[in-house]
């Protein structure tokens, strides 16, 4: 048993049993756990993760569209950004 370090439930882990493996290791990857996490999280708390949107994520159709498998940012996307990059962006509105 272990403690989720995150919301303090306790939870089952088989990853320290020899030829087991743990219940995490059938999800996603996760790639962007936050760092204050130094121990493993129960499985309500990695799901929860996995799938909370940051306020920097960007939104295909609204942030950006892609154009022959490139990505051209919006509008919204460059006045999110709060400045021009230089680049002669097709949609830059500075």
């Amino acid at each position: 048993m272990k403690t989720c370090e995150r919301c303090g439930q306790p939870f089952g882990c088989e990853a320290s049993n020899k030829g087991k493996k743990c219940w995490c290791m059938d999800l996603p990857v996760v790639t962007m756990i936050p760092a204050q996490y130094k121990d493993c999280v129960c499985s309500n708390c990695l799901k929860e993760i996995a799938t909370k949107k940051s306020e920097n994520d960007l939104i295909e159709g609204l942030d950006y569209y892609l154009e022959r498998g490139l990505f051209v940012f919006t509008e919204k996307y460059h006045l999110k950004k709060g400045k021009c990059c230089g680049n002669g962006c097709r949609h830059c509105p500075y």
